[in-house]
């Protein structure tokens, strides 16, 4: 029944829409059955049996979204009135300064259309009853105390020879969620999801037996006001993982074919244990930051740091590649400029990721750093006698395409290519080439600053705010990579030795080794000279002294690369949807003036 993809149906402007599929004298009719508190992944995993059932005659899915006001008023008016919030400003049940006047609920569109069409609810909230049904707009609406009663009035309104439109809402799924967890696995909630879906085996079975069904045509829609809190979430930084708006959608018609609307991909899964880097002191206290950071370090013994024989060493003429994979935390800090940047994911040059003399308390450290300014990320490369001219270089990813304003991983890649007699730097974001820009001749031994260890992290240089994130999966390759060798592999986790290039990686630290004090290098493995080492503090690290305490390593599951939609919500059903639905099933023609945010799904 989830096989069919998005593709096969049509979602469409509601504009002067009716759906006129299946066009018959038969009289359309519509059920509507409101549950609040479903999450839709838990419907999913639960799969109760007659909403399953119901499926294979459906446009359906398990990802529609509600309001992320988390109010049920809020949602109601966004059910029942085909637009949102902004338009019909219901914030809380009070509904205070509301514009139903504007955007009238559904019930009084219909009589408007067809005085004739009888329109009974039957809800367990007097907010609801009060406010969004009127003895004008519908012709039975009462307010019971319990789902049992609700369900008996359904029932009943369903066994009317007159019934036209019936509605009930239902709040015991919530009631269990609230009260134990909005878990599949919760027993409680479970059970509760379970009898929710007997009273749609009923209500079903009621208006099948109906006298003239053979002369109906009946659209069911079954959905959720809204989801509930809930731990076992992928979190991609989309309205996807908030659990708490996570609803389900179900419009059937017995001529319907089954259609799964899926959630569109955001990106993969990025699941490992990483190191948290930053520092809890902001700009006002560079010495502070140094004593405080979380940071790892890659130094190398004497005979190592200018020698011809370690790979790392790129010499003042080679190519090369780094790739890795960045992610930040909000701003929590935002000394620099804070009504600005703080608890937003904007920072003002912190590194992350460098080789560079470290100068306390002064500018222009000899090398080059991976920094981030204010949504992009930057290459800055050095001599360290000056910022200005010659003396440095700083290349940003274009922030007009590239806007890392979420806590995803993204991947990024500098490459070094020479062309004939020239020197240049290439920026990749996401596997994406973003920009290209010269390197002077002045400044190609800052390249190699052999006095300066290999850093993760805080570097005591242009730190306005320290960095708060983690960084993993650094790989240098001793080659210029090729645009298509990037696209390709960088938003993989891991490097296999089937990489085209395998034989130029240089080397390879996962920074998933999820306990102590090192990240091993699995290209360069003898005794450990070529491991990073995680340390607090800004003392020279010295062997033997890395930082061993597992509680730096935090576990999470975050996506990687992921997907930009300008409005990913719109690619599924949304509460807005459900007014448009209804008037399109009655022939009831969507005028322009309306201003519906709504839209409508045909099944064909």
């Amino acid at each position: 029944m989830g096989s069919s993809c998005q593709s096969d149906f049509d979602k469409v402007a509601p504009l002067v829409i009716n759906d006129t599929t299946f066009n018959s004298p038969k009289a359309r009719k519509v059920l509507v059955l409101v549950v609040d508190g479903l999450r839709g992944v838990a419907l999913k995993e639960v799969a109760p049996p007659n909403m399953t059932n119901l499926l294979k005659k459906s446009t359906f899915s398990y990802y529609s979204v509600s309001d992320e006001g988390y109010d049920e008023a809020t949602t109601w008016a966004d059910l029942f009135t085909g637009v949102s919030k902004a338009k019909h400003e219901v914030t809380s049940a009070t509904l205070g300064n509301n514009k139903l006047n504007l955007y009238p609920v559904v019930f009084q569109r219909i009589k408007e259309a067809n005085a004739k069409v009888r329109i009974a609810t039957f809800s367990y909230s007097n907010t609801f009853t009060d406010n969004f049904t009127s003895d004008a707009s519908v012709d039975s609406r009462v307010t019971y105390n319990s789902d049992t009663e609700i369900q008996n009035a359904v029932l009943k309104e369903l066994a009317d020879d007159n019934a036209g439109v019936v509605v009930g809402m239902y709040k015991s799924v919530n009631t269990a969620g609230s009260t134990n967890a909005y878990e599949s696995s919760n027993q409680q909630y479970k059970n509760a999801i379970l009898q929710f879906d007997t009273y749609v085996g009923q209500a079903m079975a009621a208006l099948q037996s109906r006298k003239n069904y053979s002369k109906e045509n009946w659209m069911v829609i079954i959905t959720s006001s809204r989801g509930g809190a809930a731990a076992s979430v992928v979190n991609d930084n989309t309205i996807f993982s908030n659990p708490k708006v996570n609803t389900f959608t179900i419009f059937y018609n017995d001529k319907y074919r089954s259609k799964l609307i899926d959630k569109p991909f955001t990106g993969n899964v990025y699941d490992g244990n990483f190191v948290r880097f930053y520092s809890s002191k902001g700009v006002a206290s560079e010495a502070g930051q140094q004593s405080d950071a979380i940071r790892a370090e890659l130094r190398f013994d004497d005979a190592l740091k200018s020698s011809t024989v370690n790979p790392l060493n790129f010499g003042s003429n080679g190519d090369f590649t780094i790739e890795l994979k960045m992610r930040k935390n909000l701003n929590t800090i935002g000394t620099y400029a804070p009504s600005v940047n703080k608890n937003t994911y904007i920072y003002q040059w912190p590194c992350f990721f460098g080789r560079k003399i470290a100068k306390l308390n002064a500018s222009g450290g000899a090398g080059w750093t991976l920094s981030l300014e204010q949504l992009t990320w930057r290459f800055v490369l050095s001599k360290g006698t000056g910022a200005n001219g010659t003396n440095e270089i700083g290349v940003n990813a274009d922030a007009s395409k590239v806007k890392i304003q979420d806590g995803n991983w993204h991947a990024l890649a500098i490459v070094i290519r020479t062309e004939g007699a020239k020197r240049f730097v290439y920026l990749y974001t996401d596997g994406v080439f973003n920009t290209k820009a010269e390197i002077p001749e002045a400044l190609w031994p800052s390249i190699d600053t052999y006095n300066a260890p290999y850093t993760i992290g805080y570097i005591p240089d242009d730190t306005r705010d320290p960095f708060d994130g983690n960084v993993s999966d650094i790989r240098i390759w001793r080659k210029a990579l090729s645009d298509e060798t990037i696209k390709q592999f960088a938003c993989d986790t891991y490097v296999s030795s089937s990489h085209p290039d395998y034989s130029y990686l240089a080397s390879y630290w996962p920074c998933r080794d999820g306990a102590g004090g090192r990240f091993k290098n699995e290209i360069l493995t003898e005794n450990g000279n070529y491991d990073f080492k995680v340390l607090k503090g800004g003392t020279p690290l010295v062997k033997g002294t890395e930082l061993a305490n597992s509680t730096v390593w935090e576990k999470s599951t975050y996506i990687v690369c992921p997907i930009s939609l300008p409005d990913i919500s719109a690619t599924v059903p949304g509460s807005d949807d459900i007014t448009a639905q209804i008037l399109s099933w009655l022939s009831i023609p969507i005028k322009e003036n309306w201003n519906l945010d709504g839209r409508v799904f045909l099944n064909n």
